[in-house]
């Protein structure tokens, strides 16, 4: 019996398998992550005062409830993408009601205080552009427009079923939608036939009861209307003078009719909102934003200013937009007359701000940054006491500041940087001053390792942040108005290079940053440059209209005598301009080995130039132009072109075989992959890839896959192409690699060209299965490139996974041979793993990823990664694990005292040989 027990014991044992896991004080301590929203669309209140939430829906097709105290998300729910989960009405009364779809359309409720589903249906009858929505005493109204007649239909809000509809004709309806607008139940229109006329029509009933008010000015002054739903006041704006009217229907209609009436004639053109305190009086809220205030005054229906709803200015972020609107308003009328108001107010830069009156500013939130397109992580500059040393080397900063050089400037500089040091030192010891690097925070200095830096980024709709890695804290941030992105491969695209690093300690060159945006108007493109550690402008105060349309833009390798990289822009006609001007030596000297390319992502057509420079021109600038060298048509639509990362540095030339012998790779760093889908009636949708060599114009490699679908994405790195589809044939994501070899003959140990001698690889593919669809795609990278490379996917379950480029090898084997075991080839396995310990972003999940972007730090184990999209994500790998790091549990007693009693032991033994070999002397 006893030996019994011990068996089964035994074999329960044995089922137990090692697991990895990550501890809880881990959990945030190198990664944290923001959720954002998106641009404000609709937003509600709670339906009965005082209001502790209140309700969202985004353009990003999110909804949530946000606490009006902190601005924290209580709940957050995210819709199906594109038009399917576009919002289209959002109404909360006890419970939140949403309708999304542009037809068909989909009806949810959902729990106001946990954001659960309580019932779905969908309306499929119904489809276009003029539909409107409305929710009225337990029913949901759609109405739709259709030339000069409204065709009602109400459901039941929960269950659906049949619709009771019915037409309602109306004569003097106008065409123009924006003369157009829903208040409740209530459609209120400008009318065609009577000037200056405002119509309103109750919906509930067949019947054509129409009620009009009439607004003083000029004839046919009357523009457009717009309507509160909440509140049931419509604005209505007149021609030519910026003027408004503030219109009242009345919420609960008698006999079904509805109340229409003038509140307040020509008010000014400031965004307002208004609250009916009693029935016989009504407030109006205006505001205006003032350099980074918000003006904020309130006056009752006859013009007279309420102070205690009023102030002068609520202070709001550095950089607070100069469009800002009132998106919903909850006010409290308590027993003593005296009222108090929730205001949400939304930014023409995406950002939302809650305001308490009386009080002022309870929170803010910056939605831009759910609009990421362009990240740029940009070191830090060191302290003021490392500068002072790096200067006393530093010969050309000596020579330009005019300090005394020679043997005598140097004993000055030493002495001189040992006293700074000094003082530093005691005064940090006691708590009296932290270090600086001298812009204003002492934080923002570099570390010993690099991996403090400043985050850069650049959103769609010209807001640009600089964010601090490792506290999420937004340091600093600008908006730059009337600019949209640039439209590269039917993607929103925003070009951002780094002309000059934080490395150079001088005040005199500062870290610079540019980015371009394009002109709303005139497409022309717009540059703006800027210190990435403060935010401030470089060369100009405002940004700069360039005066031409931008077709490719390109930063040099080398450096001017600024320590700046010369931008190369190349216009539409061919003419190529150099930022900054006074960078003619610099861009000369590489102009012969610097090559350009266009790509038409709609024809396939691609187009090779070189640089020329006019030597006939006697300026001080000489000009370049842009000379055609080559073209390809692939008459198919470009879907992604990847080149190398020019960050990127290969450590290894060649791959060691089994047998000792190296197998070269073949680096070209004028290697792109290109990517083009067409369709085809047999096989649907084939995708090819191009592997370009974009300095002669030659196809090194090409594939076709037949049925191929989006999404698509691609990675391309040192001698290898990796990319991704979906198979409409196996009905799964498919991953394929590229290995390219030279052989195991070198053709050129030190240089690569594309010209001369040109290299026809040995190309090794291999095609792998993932369960799971790929959102973004990005490889890791570190300082000196020997780390090993992983490749970071992020999926739509919302992990983020890592997997080692060993496991993507095309060069894995069906049966394994001794030497590819030497060589540490493992065996080929169609699926890839998807192990829960290789998601690096573990329990927090992460969806609508637009990007992801990978940095190296000062270790060369460590790789830093930011994940953007919806939300953000910020953390750190190793791919290599941290072999340049000790870990975090490492004895450091225990080795001090081994090494402590080492030395005394040496000493100890020393005395004691000492003292025999004199007493051996001595017999």
């Amino acid at each position: 019996m006893f030996s019994k027990v011990i068996f089964i014991n035994l074999v329960l044992i044995s089922l137990f398998c090692s697991a990895f896991c990550l501890y809880e004080d881990q959990i945030g301590k190198f990664d944290w992550k923001i959720n954002q929203l998106g641009k404000l669309k609709f937003s509600n209140f709670e339906s009965k005062p005082p209001s502790k939430k209140v309700f969202v829906a985004t353009e990003e097709n999110v909804i949530a409830a946000l606490s009006t105290k902190t601005g924290e998300i209580v709940w957050r729910q995210i819709l199906e993408r594109d038009d399917n989960g576009k919002v289209q009405l959002l109404h909360v009364d006890g419970e939140m009601v949403t309708v999304t779809g542009s037809g068909p359309f989909t009806v949810r409720g959902w729990n106001a205080n946990s954001g659960s589903l309580l019932y779905e249906w969908s309306i499929t009858t119904a489809s276009g552009p003029s539909i409107r929505w409305s929710i009225y005493r337990g029913k949901l109204y759609l109405v739709n427009i259709v030339d000069s007649q409204v065709e009602v239909s109400a459901y039941n809000l929960r269950t659906g079923g049949e619709p009771n509809s019915y037409t309602i004709p109306l004569t003097d309806f106008p065409k123009d939608q924006s003369k157009v607008a829903l208040a409740g139940v209530n459609l209120v229109y400008i009318s065609t036939q009577k000037a200056n006329t405002v119509q309103a029509v109750h919906l509930t009933e067949q019947k054509n009861n129409i009620v009009s008010v009439t607004v003083p000015g000029p004839a046919d002054s009357l523009s457009s209307v717009t309507s509160q739903a909440d509140l049931f006041y419509v604005r209505v704006t007149s021609q030519g003078v910026g003027t408004s009217h503030l219109i009242s229907i009345q919420k609960e209609a008698p006999n079904r009719l509805p109340s229409i009436n003038l509140v307040k004639e020509g008010v000014d053109s400031h965004l307002r909102a208004v609250y009916q305190s009693s029935p016989e009086q009504s407030l109006i809220i205006k505001l205006q934003s003032i350099k980074g205030e918000l003006a904020v005054s309130t006056h009752d229906d006859t013009g007279a200013l309420v102070p205690e709803l009023s102030s002068e200015t609520v202070p709001l972020t550095a950089d607070a937009p100069s469009h800002v609107e009132i998106s919903c308003l909850s006010c409290l009328t308590r027993r003593d007359k005296t009222v108090s108001c929730h205001i949400l107010v939304s930014g023409g830069d995406h950002s939302m701000h809650m305001l308490q009156l009386p009080g002022g500013a309870l929170w803010s939130r910056e939605e831009a940054l759910a609009s990421i397109l362009s990240i740029e992580l940009v070191d830090l500059p060191v302290s003021d006491g490392e500068a002072a040393i790096e200067k006393e080397f530093n010969i050309t900063e000596v020579r330009e500041e005019s300090v005394v050089s020679g043997p005598l400037g140097m004993f000055t500089r030493r002495i001189s940087s040992q006293l700074s040091q000094l003082q530093g030192l005691v005064m940090t010891v006691l708590g009296l001053k932290e270090q600086s690097s001298g812009n204003g925070r002492a934080d923002l200095v570099r570390d010993d390792f690099g991996l403090h830096k400043i985050i850069v980024a650049v959103t769609s709709i010209g807001k640009v942040f600089g964010i601090d890695n490792l506290s999420h804290e937004i340091i600093w941030q600008f908006t730059i108005d009337d600019v949209v992105p640039f439209d590269n491969l039917g993607k929103e695209v925003v070009p951002l290079f780094l002309q000059r690093s934080a490395r150079h300690s001088s005040g005199t060159h500062p870290a610079l940053c540019t980015v371009l945006y394009k002109h709303k108007q005139t497409q022309e493109v717009v540059k703006h440059s800027f210190n990435p550690i403060t935010g401030k402008p470089i060369f100009a105060a405002t940004p700069e209209k360039l005066g031409y349309k931008l077709a490719q833009a390109l930063l040099l390798p080398n450096v001017n005598q600024e320590f700046l990289k010369p931008l190369l822009l190349m216009d539409s006609a061919g003419v190529v301009h150099l930022y900054p001007a006074l960078s003619q030596a610099a861009a000369g000297a590489v102009a012969r080995s610097t090559y350009l390319y266009t790509a038409d992502t709609n024809t396939g057509h691609l187009v090779g130039y070189s640089l020329h420079i006019d030597t006939a021109d006697q300026g001080p600038v000489k000009k370049m132009k842009a000379v055609p060298l080559w073209e390809i048509r692939l008459a198919a639509q470009i879907t992604a072109i990847a080149g190398k990362n020019p960050q990127e540095k290969v450590h290894s030339q060649g791959r060691v075989l089994g047998d000792r012998s190296v197998l070269y790779k073949y680096i070209n760093p004028n290697l792109v992959a290109v990517l083009t889908q067409i369709e085809d009636p047999l096989f649907k949708n084939v995708l090819s890839v191009y592997l370009i060599d974009v300095v002669s114009g030659s196809v090194v490699f090409s594939v076709v896959h037949k049925r191929a679908l989006e999404p698509i994405h691609v990675v391309h790195s040192e001698n290898w192409v990796i990319y991704s589809y979906f198979s409409d044939k196996s009905r799964r994501t498919e991953v394929n690699a590229f290995d390219l070899y030279e052989g195991k003959i070198q053709s050129n140990t030190t240089a690569f060209s594309s010209v001369l001698n040109p290299i026809q690889p040995m190309v090794e593919r291999q095609s792998y299965i993932l369960p799971a669809s790929i959102e973004s795609m990005k490889e890791t990278i570190t300082e000196k490139g020997i780390t090993s490379k992983h490749i970071l996917m992020a999926l739509n379950s919302g992990g983020v996974l890592e997997l080692p480029w060993m496991l993507l090898d095309p060069r894995r084997p069906l049966a394994s041979t001794p030497d590819l075991r030497e060589e540490g080839v493992i065996p080929y396995m169609p699926e890839l793993p998807t192990l829960p310990e290789a998601i690096i972003n573990y329990n927090q999940t992460l969806l609508r990823v637009r990007g992801i972007h990978t940095s190296p730090s000062g270790l060369e184990s460590t790789c830093l990664v930011f994940v953007y999209g919806l939300d953000m994500f910020y953390t750190r790998v190793a791919p290599s694990k941290t072999f340049d790091m000790l870990k975090e549990d490492f004895d450091y007693i225990l080795i001090t005292a081994v090494l402590v009693g080492l030395t005394v032991s040496a000493f100890m033994t020393k005395r004691l040989a000492a003292r025999k070999a004199l007493k051996q002397a001595w017999k």
